[in-house]
């Protein structure tokens, strides 16, 4: 596994004594997730960090915790220091109740610019934890507290095929809003690896398997997509490609929803 830099250290650090000073005693884990332990950080890869609490967020503190994070996390593409994605759970709301889970606060780049002109963070009920929690369960490092596996029962396929129903439709109408193509393709490719192979792997390596399914000029551009997304290809200008991004997605939902919703 890839060492984290100096910088990527302190701010993990950072997060921790931060949390530790809000929540004291009520602070239970902290397990960094994700590309990190899974794969490899990524040239573009925010750092996934997973926090455990044992009681509920305020809204001020909610608030004053999206600022200290964005001072502690950077905008994607920062030379040394890394975009945080920081997601804050109530043990309790996750171990005696039924799914989608609740998260407390969810931190990450792409509420910045929200964030900055003094919109608020709030808690949401999100299929998606479900994911987030399997993909944790599978490779993680624990920062603070203990093992996950020794308070949270594994997550199960079926949570996982609940999760991918709700959030497959959002992904398909809108890939190409925001000029986040890329990363909602891979998205796509890392569903159609999970109802395929029963588990989650890094999106390079579910993009990777996909590519067999692919004509050769189709299979081409994915791995463009895939190039970039590990940082040894040039940038591209996705928007004009979109009619052949259209293509990969198409035959994406080809594979996935005969095996999502029969």
């Amino acid at each position: 596994m890839q060492s984290l830099n100096d910088e990527e250290c302190r701010q993990v650090e950072s997060v921790k004594q931060l949390l530790q000073k809000n929540f004291k005693d009520k602070l239970y884990a902290i397990y960094l997730y994700g590309s990190y332990v899974d794969g490899g950080l990524k040239h573009k890869s925010d750092l996934d960090i997973l926090v455990i609490i044992e009681r509920e967020i305020t809204d001020q503190e909610r608030k004053q915790l999206a600022q200290n994070f964005l001072n502690i996390s950077v905008p994607i593409g920062h030379a040394t220091a890394r975009a945080l994605e920081i997601t804050i759970l109530e043990k309790g709301s996750i171990t005696n109740k039924n799914h989608p889970y609740t998260y407390q606060l969810q931190y990450g780049e792409w509420l910045r610019e929200e964030l900055l002109k003094g919109e608020l963070l709030y808690s949401q009920s999100d299929p998606d934890i479900s994911i987030l929690l399997k993909t944790a369960q599978l490779h993680n490092i624990t920062i603070f507290g203990p093992d996950i596996c020794d308070w949270l029962n594994p997550i199960s396929y079926e949570q996982l095929i609940f999760a991918m129903q709700k959030t497959y439709p959002q992904i398909i109408a809108h890939w190409k809003d925001d000029q986040d193509e890329c990363n909602q393709i891979l998205a796509l490719c890392r569903i159609a690896y999970t109802l395929d192979h029963k588990t989650i792997v890094a999106k390079d390596v579910a993009a990777t398997w996909f590519l067999e399914f692919l004509s050769q000029i189709d299979q081409d551009i994915l791995q463009l997509i895939i190039d970039e997304y590990i940082g040894q290809g040039h940038e591209q200008c996705w928007l004009v490609l979109h009619d052949q991004l259209a293509k990969i997605v198409k035959e994406l939902q080809h594979k996935i929803e005969p095996l999502l919703f029969n």
